[in-house]
């Protein structure tokens, strides 16, 4: 049997969850069955370089914008490569995906929503119902995501398939090893740990404020946060303004950030907007942390409260506070939801899983397409 020819449409491979979704798809893709491409519509990235380490072609198109020679020079490379998918992800590259798909004769032209966006522009919002007409099926992470895309983009049911996130197993390190990467190995006292680029929907500014409302009767933890945004300058002053309260350690963008989650006695998730999944969630499990997120999007779907970490409105740093100090008095506590946690990624979410399913979803668009 022939391999099918799936190529996967991104707008650049920098880190993030999306980028990290996009490697293990074509990481883990079944040879016998699929050929892969990538194509990064404006440029590449530390996670296009590895993937192409790992042997997958990953092309840049150096697009500007949705101008239609860009949408005709991605359709002419399509064309060239004989896609019989295109899997198109994040709102920009599903545009240029789409129409590029639609213009090169592609049978089955698949965008996959990885997050709830609000606050799209009603254009926007019109433009992704129109390509809704140029869509084979519309890839939805949770079903927190799905109800985002029949709500407020008019997706019809018949489109939409829910397939939850998956991820490898962790990098094999010790506290040690972890805490000398970021330079913390002399630290004594409980570290917190939050993973994300530093931008206002992702709710470190309601982290930083709830370390303010701990109680001063105990040893106030070290918070550690990695990534890095447009947020920073912000939550560095907010961290100046605890005023010994607590220590706040701004450890950059890290491409090593999974080997470090070992260092972490406990991992935040505080978002406040546009958790589609909670990828950062799913991989503190993995590591055996309890994880304390928002009540928000996905995330309820990854993380069970009170089984496999604490859920609280989001937010709410007051609320936030109380479930830090209740995970770090409870030492057995944070064991328990740890290892409950771990097991339930190995059960549901793996990046093999994740894979097979979607490229169930190809299989069956592709059917659906030659019987019409």
């Amino acid at each position: 049997m022939t391999p099918l020819r799936v190529v996967h449409l991104v707008e650049a491979l920098g880190t993030g969850g999306l980028e990290r979704v996009v490697q293990a798809l074509a990481r883990h893709a079944d040879a016998r069955r699929f050929r892969i491409e990538v194509l990064c519509a404006v440029q590449g990235g530390p996670v296009a370089r590895e993937i192409e380490a790992a042997g997958i072609r990953v092309r840049v198109l150096g697009a500007a914008g949705y101008r239609p020679r860009d949408i005709l020079a991605a359709a002419r490379l399509i064309k060239e490569i004989g896609a019989d998918v295109v899997h198109s992800h994040g709102h920009f590259a599903g545009v240029l995906g789409r129409g590029a798909a639609w213009w090169a004769g592609a049978p089955v032209a698949v965008h996959h929503l990885h997050t709830i966006d609000t606050t799209l522009e009603d254009r926007h919002r019109r433009l992704e119902r129109f390509l809704l007409r140029l869509t084979s099926r519309l890839l939805c992470c949770s079903d927190a995501v799905a109800r985002h895309a029949s709500r407020d983009l008019k997706a019809p049911q018949r489109l939409l398939a829910v397939v939850p996130n998956g991820i490898d197993p962790p990098p094999a390190m010790t506290r040690a090893q972890a805490l000398d990467r970021l330079g913390l190995g002399g630290i004594s006292g409980p570290i917190v740990g939050c993973v994300g680029g530093l931008s206002r929907h992702k709710g470190q500014a309601v982290l930083v404020q709830a370390l303010g409302h701990l109680a001063e009767d105990r040893r106030l933890p070290t918070l550690v946060l990695v990534g890095d945004g447009p947020e920073r300058p912000r939550l560095e002053s907010a961290a100046a303004g605890l005023q010994g309260r607590a220590r706040v350690v701004f450890a950059g963008e890290r491409p090593d950030a999974r080997a470090l989650l070992p260092a972490f006695d406990l991992l935040v998730v505080p978002s406040i907007e546009r958790e589609g999944f909670g990828l950062a969630a799913l991989e503190g499990m993995d590591a055996g942390l309890p994880v304390v997120a928002s009540r928000l999007g996905g995330l309820p779907e990854v993380l069970e409260d009170g089984r496999t970490g604490l859920l609280v409105p989001p937010g709410d740093a007051r609320a936030l506070a109380v479930a830090i100090e209740r995970l770090l008095a409870n030492p057995e506590e944070r064991r328990a939801l740890g290892a409950a946690g771990r097991r339930q990624v190995e059960s549901r979410f793996r990046a093999a899983l994740m894979t097979r399913r979607v490229e169930d979803v190809y299989e069956e668009a592709l059917r659906e397409r030659r019987a019409a």
